[in-house]
């Protein structure tokens, strides 16, 4: 055999190999992550979570415990309208979903956010200086100490304090599976998800009034990859705030998300969440951005009916947090 000719047979050796380790199958995907765009302002509105397509078995029952811890810096101020974020929040967010039937889930989510000055400043701002990013005009601003206020019209959206634990509004969630079984490779599902108004508009952790969504949730899993394709359209109505009228925007969502299943216990994530902004034409960049999240994270299964989740987010536009440090624990219990 010549040597080019031996060349090529062990380079088409090597590919075979290599796409077939890439093939093999090390159990089902455990994604996407479920972490929601912490951005303060948003907290009003009904944003999209990420969800994979896989519903509860029939009668079974599935709890959810997540905490996230965010740090948010806004300082805008142009004439009248100010908007000035600077905060950190604390989400504890609880889940709960119920398999109705084989194909019918239905799901509610409950948020309960504190915000407080927090402890970060500095370790951010030497951060930012050591590695040259920008502060934002961070240093114009009191270590460690809260503010939070939107202005328009010379009068302010809400009246928002540090401290407390307070309730956001609630989400509640219907899923029906259109294709695939649980964990099989291809699976889509339709979701409808309707925000109640069970937060304080006054403070800004509601708007007073109903928010509805739909959905489709789709996954691909090939061997030990899995992309996760999520697009959604939100209906949101105007806020119901004590201040200046606000009216909100229609939102285009958009997930997507790949996922290594190292094996059957451990997931490595990545994903992009994106949606459209919910407010509009208030001059206030970070008001009228669109939204765009990296989220990067780990999957671990403790137990057959336990699974861990951590996440770190990191902003890529103006309306999401500096970061956000999410961990979360899901429950599975029944058939």
């Amino acid at each position: 055999m010549k040597p080019i000719q031996a060349f090529h047979l062990q380079g088409i050796i090597v590919f075979i190999v290599l796409i077939t380790g890439a093939a093999a199958w090390a159990g089902p995907a455990k994604g996407p992550l479920q972490v929601r765009n912490q951005f303060p302002p948003h907290l009003m509105f009904l944003t999209p979570k990420p969800d994979g397509p896989d519903l509860p078995a029939q009668n079974q029952f599935n709890i959810g415990v997540a905490l996230d811890y965010s740090s948010a810096f806004v300082n805008e101020v142009a004439g009248p309208r100010v908007s000035i974020i600077d905060m950190e929040m604390t989400t504890l967010e609880l889940s709960f979903a119920y398999g109705l039937f084989d194909r019918l889930s239905l799901g509610l989510d409950l948020p309960l956010v504190s915000m407080n000055g927090g402890f970060l400043d500095d370790f951010l701002k030497d951060f930012h200086d050591t590695f040259s990013f920008p502060n934002y005009g961070r240093g114009n601003r009191p270590d460690n100490e809260f503010l939070y206020v939107i202005r328009t019209e010379n009068r302010d959206w809400f009246d928002s304090d540090a401290g407390g634990i307070h309730l956001a509004d609630s989400v509640l969630t219907a899923k029906l599976r259109l294709a695939g079984a649980t964990a099989s490779p291809f699976a889509v599902s339709l979701a409808y998800s309707l925000k109640l108004p069970t937060g304080d508009e006054e403070n800004g952790f509601g708007s007073g009034n109903f928010d509805h969504g739909i959905f489709l949730l789709s996954r691909f899993q090939w061997g030990q990859a899995a992309f996760y394709v999520n697009p959604g359209y939100i209906f949101l109505s105007d806020p119901d705030l004590p201040g200046p009228p606000v009216s909100a925007e229609n939102i285009f969502s958009l997930l997507i998300g790949g996922e290594y299943v190292v094996n059957d216990k451990w997931s490595l994530l990545v994903q992009g969440n994106f949606y459209s902004s919910p407010i509009s034409d208030t001059n206030i960049p970070h008001l009228d951005d669109d939204a765009l999240e990296l989220e990067l994270g780990l999957i671990y299964r403790v137990r057959p009916w336990i699974d861990f989740e951590f996440a770190f987010c990191e902003d890529l536009s103006g309306a999401v947090p500096d970061f956000n440090v999410h961990g979360a624990f899901r429950f599975r219990f029944g058939p």
